[in-house]
């Protein structure tokens, strides 16, 4: 019979049990690099809001058929006063999210999009402290600072010019928001129900939220749709959706929003490491630096690098 996790990140995990999750968190953001490639392949014949529909299109039956021929109907069974909470996940994470940092991304570059969607680290960590009471120390805040400055250095490549767009930077800085409210209320049902369960019907959600926004705008007939294109929305569907988003709960389950949040500065990293290697992007000193900073950043403000507390305990 299926059984629920019942494990939050307040209760006493094993030491194995935490750097697994972070090891996994490392793995999404491998794949989630690995997305700027099939995006940008994707982008090259399908249309943006297209590309995210056949996406989950994909996604959801896929990830609903392994659930229940694995753990059974009975695994998606949910209170139905749980609903508004995973409606606003499936909105938020799904819906709200791929419309808005897809028209965001048409007003605004690539560069300006980058950059604010990270500010969604901070949307998360200062709510945490405020609301979920978790630790945050002086460490922890210069490595979110640190990572984030070394991020802006490996997406600008040491190049700052920010041309601002009222219209397009502020629709992706509405996406930071939304990360950080799907984040922070993932936090709410944090081991009531198993990571699959809450994964469906977050999927399935936002997947009915996409449907008028694929029919309301420019399309293509699926049968015009290349073989390139299929394993682009493939790679997408399975990888970055289903096994990304399945670690990145059950990371918020385990370790805690905030401390999961800080791992997504290694996404920019490991997408231009791929940029470099499949497209012949160049690696510049810049690059360099600013990979170091996020990895410094990322220790810092996960507790494994604490300069300023060594200081302080010298005073």
């Amino acid at each position: 019979m299926f059984q629920v996790q019942k494990v939050s990140y307040k209760t006493l995990l094993s030491l194995d049990e935490i750097a697994f999750t972070k090891v996994m968190l490392v793995l999404a953001m491998v794949i989630w690099g690995g997305s700027f490639i099939a995006s940008k392949v994707g982008l090259s014949e399908l249309y943006p809001i297209e590309l995210a529909a056949l996406r989950f299109a994909i996604a959801t039956p896929v990830l609903l058929l392994f659930t229940v021929m694995a753990y059974g109907v009975g695994s998606l069974k949910i209170d139905l006063k749980d609903l508004p909470v995973l409606i606003v996940l499936g909105m938020t994470g799904v819906t709200l999210q791929y419309i808005f940092q897809f028209i965001g991304m048409y007003y605004t570059t690539v560069t300006n999009s980058a950059l604010l969607i990270n500010m969604a680290t901070f949307f998360i960590i200062i709510p945490s402290a405020i609301f979920l009471k978790e630790k945050i120390n002086a460490d922890n805040i210069l490595g979110v600072i640190l990572a984030f400055v070394g991020a802006a250095l490996v997406i600008t490549k040491g190049e700052f010019i920010f041309q601002a767009n009222i219209i397009g930077d502020g629709l992706i800085l509405i996406c930071a928001v939304l990360w950080a409210i799907y984040v922070l209320t993932g936090n709410k049902l944090a081991g009531k129900y198993s990571v699959l369960t809450q994964l469906n019907y977050i999927f399935i959600i936002g997947f009915i939220g996409l449907i008028p926004a694929y029919f309301l705008t420019p399309h293509h007939a699926l049968t015009e749709i290349s073989l390139l294109s299929w394993e682009c929305i493939i790679f997408l569907s399975i990888f970055c959706s289903i096994f990304a988003y399945f670690i990145i709960n059950n990371a918020i389950v385990k370790i805690g929003p905030s401390k999961t949040a800080i791992y997504q500065y290694f996404e920019p990293l490991f997408a231009i490491i791929f940029a470099i290697i499949l497209l012949s992007e160049p690696l510049t000193v810049f690059i360099g630096i600013g990979g170091l900073m996020i990895i410094a950043g990322i220790a810092m403000a996960d507790n494994n690098i604490k300069l300023l507390s060594i200081f302080k305990n010298k005073a």
